[in-house]
């Protein structure tokens, strides 16, 4: 792992700076992805047979998150962190800059990119399921609460509704609500119509890629997108937004119907119970019959 070439920019500009090289395109920085993964799955797999080794099967199964996650800072820790280029890098001849001012990337961007990119998702896989828990007691006592109070107002009754489908909302898709996936989702379709931030972590610190030549006209037409990969993204988001709309008008409707419903019963119930408390005509029979049916003597 070598150190980055220094010159990234155009020094002739005054006004406007703009890059001395190209910048790198989409299919570099995903083969240049897929390399640094597959060296840190190594480096994993390293790791784990040495927890193995000396502390048992059953250690190194129940911390292999931990494991993966020390794995990864390890790795950029040595490479990126430090000011060189990871091996995915240099495999495929690229250098990470500043999207701002286009020069290498200060210490602080590239320490806030390695956090954001290993130990932020680590931290929400730990934190998430005790917060979706909090909240959905929350919202099942606040509903219970709700369907133990009388009939609202004809004022309150719109506003009461409205307040209900919208914690049944909350309660039937918290785990969507909470999730990161559809935020990196987004911004891989970005990434593919425009090839510039591969990872949430780098749009946000504005950390992209160049590369350190020039290249020949052939090159630059020979190197294609994935717009494509793009459309396809974005038209399955869509259509999944579009299924998630249909069921929420679903449930949403549904639920009308049920407090509908539920209050019809209850303003029926003391005359049902009043029904199924009226004496029987045959009198107190005990389950015995009172005239034999059978074939007489």
């Amino acid at each position: 792992m070598t150190g980055s070439p220094s010159p990234v920019v155009n020094s002739s500009q005054t006004s406007t700076t703009t890059p001395a090289y190209p910048f790198a395109t989409a299919p570099d920085i995903i083969r240049s992805h897929q390399k640094d993964t597959y060296f840190q799955s190594l480096l994993h797999e390293h790791l784990s047979t040495l927890l193995r080794r000396l502390y048992g099967s059953r250690l190194a199964h129940a911390y292999i998150s931990e494991s993966r996650t020390f794995s990864e800072l390890l790795y950029l820790g040595l490479t990126t962190l430090v000011g060189n280029r990871t091996l995915g890098e240099e495999y495929c001849d690229i250098i990470q800059i500043d999207a701002t001012d286009l020069r290498l990337p200060r210490g602080s961007r590239r320490a806030g990119y390695i956090l954001g990119s290993v130990l932020l998702p680590y931290t929400l896989t730990k934190i998430l399921p005790g917060v979706r828990g909090w909240i959905r007691a929350r919202l099942e006592a606040s509903l219970h609460d709700r369907q133990k109070d009388d009939e609202p107002a004809a004022s309150r009754k719109k506003i009461t509704t409205f307040c209900k489908l919208l914690q049944l909302y909350i309660l039937t898709n918290l785990s969507t609500l909470t999730s990161p996936s559809p935020i990196y989702a987004l911004t891989l379709s970005i990434f593919y119509f425009s090839g510039s931030y591969y990872h949430l972590s780098k749009l946000i610190f504005g950390l992209r890629y160049i590369f350190p030549r020039k290249l020949l006209q052939e090159q630059e037409q020979g190197r294609g997108g994935y717009e494509i990969l793009g459309v396809l993204l974005a038209t399955q988001m869509l259509v999944q937004g579009c299924l998630h709309a249909r069921d929420t008008l679903q449930l949403s409707s549904w639920s009308s119907v049920t407090t509908d419903t539920s209050i019809e019963n209850t303003k029926s119930k003391p005359r049902f119970e009043a029904m199924t408390h009226t004496p029987s005509p045959l009198g107190n029979v005990e389950g015995k019959a009172r005239y034999d049916l059978g074939t007489p003597d």
